[in-house]
């Protein structure tokens, strides 16, 4: 578990999720074959987001705010 503030000043708590959920399976497919699913939710918004493993220790607060950005649109 992370938590992070992105730019609007939106605290995120975000979760490894067990498995990529059935609807982001095909997004999954393109990336690499570890790729793991994250649910990050700010209270108001939830996003899934595809990254790799590790994620909690390897990105930093601005990467991993991008990535919530991302899967956002």
């Amino acid at each position: 578990m992370r938590t992070v503030r992105d730019p609007r000043g939106t605290t995120w708590i975000c979760l490894e999720l067990p498995e990529v959920p059935v609807e982001q399976r095909d997004a999954a497919a393109a990336l690499p074959a570890d790729t793991v699913a994250i649910e990050c939710n700010s209270g108001a918004e939830r996003v899934i987001a595809l990254v790799a493993p590790g994620w909690d220790d390897v990105m930093d607060d601005l990467t991993l705010s991008q990535a919530i950005a991302e899967y956002m649109q």
